[in-house]
């Protein structure tokens, strides 16, 4: 983990004109694409420590070399996971309650494995779609000057964006900590002359007594190893997920202030300028330091039907941009919520039954399960509210005031922006906060059947 650490200093000098935006105007709404790299600084760090490398042209022996590494972890964690699943078939044959308990213990870890390589191994398939992804979305990222209001927009959304990646990366650090520190507190009050048991982070099945001498530090040093790993294809895959989605909509968010500047309406009687089509059209005279009425109307058809053309190009190339995220993620998005429900139910059962009142492991893993599954659903929700956006926008861009052709590819294109963007759970659902909703319910209804059952 010391690999990434240094990695937030940097994103924070690599985003130093937020600290500055209230000194200059100029200086405050100037963007460069150093902005946009600076936001996959911590999830490009995490692949390279899985053995994955996006948008780099290596020689074929490089690349092959990180290809080993990669299926050398890939491996360590399937068979990590069959040793799981053997332990909880053995343990199942006893048949008592407290056997079951043992395999509620067992059940986060194994759906936790099964997730992160589904969506490792996403990454690996298709990578030339996910280093695609990355090159349009930085070619569309504003360069230099940009007005207020979009400004206002990027500052948003680059907030929000460094607020989840950090916050998310050191959640997942914090439950590794938490998940991994019991077996070496254990060793360290052994050395302090008291008699506890040895214990592992991981319930794995051995064909020998994993507490004998020399096994057990061998054992206890890969099934740290594991974790970390486990850890990092996990924040990998959601990470990049979310950040693609924060381009998208932010880039939505960017076309509706386009669109809403469509069509210029002069101030008078009707348009005050205090209403939204005044304020633009103020800001264009104080910009460009002529008015509206020294262009004619073929002239003026001719810049809207080309600012049009522009719009809608680029409307499309963000739905299918969201196609490819709804392609590369939506599998990996049905395990998770599958798996979230079951991890959010047997981790809530043994925190009340299992941990006592101060021990955090499972509170730790119940913590990060439901942040993650709000994670991936408010993004699913930005994404559906921001490509609703643009049917306002179009509404509101003073449409009334153009020729009937912009008219008529103005209403197309809001016939079009009506259907709402999403991304959903392998085409069962929609990711957005309904489906977190749908999910909660879920595990609470599988945690209250288990408390009945325990206390019957």
């Amino acid at each position: 983990m010391l690999v990434i650490g240094p990695l937030r200093s940097s994103i924070l000098r690599r985003r130093s004109w937020l600290d500055h935006q209230d000194h200059y105007k100029i200086i405050k709404n100037n963007y460069s694409r150093k902005d946009y790299d600076a936001t996959f600084a911590i999830p490009m760090a995490v692949l390279k420590l899985v053995g994955l490398r996006l948008t780099h042209n290596d020689p074929v022996i490089v690349r092959f070399l990180w290809n080993v590494f990669y299926w050398f972890e890939f491996v360590n964690l399937f068979v990590v996971t069959f040793l799981e699943l053997i332990n909880m078939a053995q343990t199942a044959r006893g048949g008592s309650f407290q056997d079951a308990i043992e395999i509620f213990r067992m059940m986060p870890c194994v759906g936790y494995l099964l997730l992160a390589m589904a969506k490792s191994y996403k990454i690996v398939y298709y990578r030339p779609v996910y280093e695609n992804l990355i090159s349009e979305l930085r070619d569309m990222w504003p360069r230099g000057v940009v007005s207020d209001e979009e400004h206002e927009v990027m500052k948003t959304a680059l907030t929000q964006l460094n607020i989840v990646v950090q916050g998310y990366y050191w959640c997942n650090n914090a439950l590794l900590v938490i998940f991994l520190s019991p077996p070496f507190v254990e060793i360290l009050k052994r050395v302090a002359g008291q008699d506890v048991p040895l214990i592992f982070p991981f319930f794995y099945w051995f064909p020998f007594d994993p507490f004998q001498k020399g096994y057990y530090e061998v054992i206890l040093a890969f099934q740290t190893w594991h974790g970390l790993i486990t850890i990092w294809f996990m924040l990998s895959g959601d990470l990049l997920f979310c950040i693609f989605l924060s381009h998208v909509t932010t880039q939505f968010d960017l076309l509706a202030v386009r669109v809403r500047r469509l069509v210029l309406v002069p101030v008078d009687r009707q348009l005050l300028s205090g209403y939204p089509l005044g304020k633009i059209q103020e800001e264009w005279n104080q910009n460009s330091q002529r008015l509206i009425g020294t262009i004619d109307d073929e002239g003026a058809e001719k810049v809207h039907l080309k600012e049009l053309a522009q719009i809608i190009g680029r409307h499309r190339a963000l739905i299918r941009l969201s196609g490819d995220v709804e392609d590369l993620f939506s599998f990996a998005l049905l395990v998770n919520f599958f798996n979230s429900s079951i991890i959010i139910c047997f981790c809530g059962f043994c925190c009340v039954i299992v941990e006592k009142w101060n021990e955090m492991v499972y509170k730790s893993f119940l913590t990060t399960a439901l942040s993650q599954t709000w994670l991936l659903c408010w993004y699913g929700q930005r994404l559906l509210e921001s490509s609703e956006g643009i049917t306002d926008a179009l509404y509101n861009c003073g449409w009334y005031k153009a020729s009937q052709k912009i008219k008529s590819s103005v209403l197309i294109m809001i016939h079009r922006a009506q259907k709402e963007v999403h991304v959903t759970t392998y085409g069962f659902s929609v990711v957005c906060l309904a489906s977190y909703t749908t999910i909660i319910k879920t595990s609470w209804s599988y945690f209250t059947l288990l408390l009945n059952i325990y206390e019957k």
